[in-house]
């Protein structure tokens, strides 16, 4: 067993034993699906009805005494190592005892160097809490310290911690995207020691990447885009020769997908984190769904949207916008008449067209106003021969110079049967 000098100060008075642990009942058969002829099921959920149950039936199942730990993320990631490394389970609490840094890199720095100096040295990027605890899970199975680097410079707190260290070897989780190759070059001037790396494209592959390298047979399944049922796994996996894998809630990557294929896997928190199906979908096929109902749900809402703009014209014109009269009815105020004018006007082209662009023929009366020939309303609009709108501008400038009004030319119609 590994105790750390900090553990026996620092958790002396917040140990726990199994005993003191309401243990949670695992679920078995927590959750399988079939894709692409290859079942994925989690044969054992840890959960409780928030995240601090969690972490009690976390510890339970290592059958570890426990100790407490924050309920933040990093610290109790840092904490729970700690817990690892010395043979402990961990418990999550509010009421933990600090780690003593200022911030999480100097509280990484601290256990590190309260731990065994000849102990292999894994390094994470203090801001990706997701990265934090695939590296908390790697290096339990290794007995190993842990060190937080900023994506691009180590940092004072692991730069000074690094010089009180003698690593046996020396291990970045994350690509060149969260602790950059200046860092790694850093690291190994510091040291004189070759550094390795683990990393994927992404937070999902970089967790399965690490398991991989560690070679583990058993899985904790952890909600990858929010992992706080995760922060005391380190005893866990230390105790099971476990890796942390991350998956959605009801989807895994497909990257990630076939490397569960017969792997004992744990489901880590209630089925909000992880659900019983979880495998029914990979990410990408969901997320290609979720982009289509957003989009039919755009497309209906344009839809409605236009629906109710159409309706709310035909409300504001009773003679049906967008069709001959309504078009005419609104262009009436262009000439300086009121809706008064419109009756008349109908009155006058129902006898002359109809209202159709194609009364008539071309070489004649022509179109809606029947204009004669109907080249006349070329001056309107090249599209005389098909556009009503063409057409009834053409008229009603027609009319409005001949006759004054529609009113006018009306009458005149009335009287000698043209206009």
């Amino acid at each position: 067993m590994r105790i750390s000098k900090l553990m026996a100060s620092s958790f002396a008075i917040a140990g726990i034993g199994v005993a003191g642990v309401a243990p949670i009942a695992n679920a078995e058969d927590g959750g399988s699906a079939t894709i692409t002829n290859q079942t994925v099921s989690a044969k054992v959920r840890l959960a409780g009805v928030d995240r601090y149950e969690t972490s009690q039936a976390v510890s339970a199942a290592t059958s570890l005494d426990s100790v407490l730990v924050s309920d933040k993320s990093p610290d109790g990631l840092i904490a729970s190592l700690q817990a690892a490394n010395d043979d402990k389970s961990a418990v999550m609490s509010p009421k933990a005892p600090s780690l003593g840094g200022v911030n999480r890199y100097e509280s990484a720095a601290n256990v590190a160097v309260a731990g065994d100096a000849d102990a292999p040295l894994v390094i994470a990027n203090g801001r990706s809490d997701v990265d934090i605890l695939a590296a908390t899970s790697y290096a339990a199975n290794l007995e190993a310290n842990l060190l937080l680097s900023e994506p691009n410079q180590l940092g004072e707190y692991a730069a000074k911690a690094l010089s009180e260290l003698n690593p046996e070897n020396i291990t970045i989780i994350g690509g060149t995207g969260v602790v950059n190759e200046q860092t790694k070059n850093q690291i190994e001037e510091l040291t004189g020691k070759k550094v390795s790396r683990i990393a994927g494209d992404n937070r999902y592959t970089t967790a399965l990447a690490a398991a991989q390298v560690m070679g583990s047979h058993n899985y904790l399944l952890v909600n990858g885009k929010n992992p706080v049922d995760a922060l005391t796994l380190a005893p866990l996996a230390k105790r099971n020769n476990a890796s942390v894998v991350l998956i959605q809630t009801s989807c895994v990557p497909q990257t990630v997908l076939g490397a569960l294929a017969g792997k004992h896997l744990t489901a880590i928190g209630g089925t909000g984190a992880i659900a019983d199906n979880f495998a029914a979908k990979t990410c990408e096929q969901q997320a290609a769904e979720e982009a289509a109902a957003a989009a039919k749900a755009a497309a209906e809402k344009a839809a409605a949207e236009q629906a109710a703009r159409e309706a709310a014209a035909r409300a504001a014109n009773p003679w049906g916008a967008g069709t001959p009269q309504g078009i005419a009815y609104d262009m009436l105020g262009e000439y300086g008449w009121g809706p008064d004018q419109m009756q008349p006007l109908v009155n006058l082209w129902n006898r002359e067209s109809g209202w159709r662009t194609n009364a008539g023929r071309r070489g004649g009366p022509y179109g809606i106003p029947q204009a004669n020939p109907g080249r006349k309303m070329a001056s309107a609009g090249a599209d005389w021969a098909t556009n009503p709108a063409t057409q009834i501008r053409w008229g009603l400038s027609y009319i409005k110079g001949r006759y004054g009004s529609p009113a006018g030319a009306w009458a005149k119609f009335c009287a000698r049967g043209w206009y």
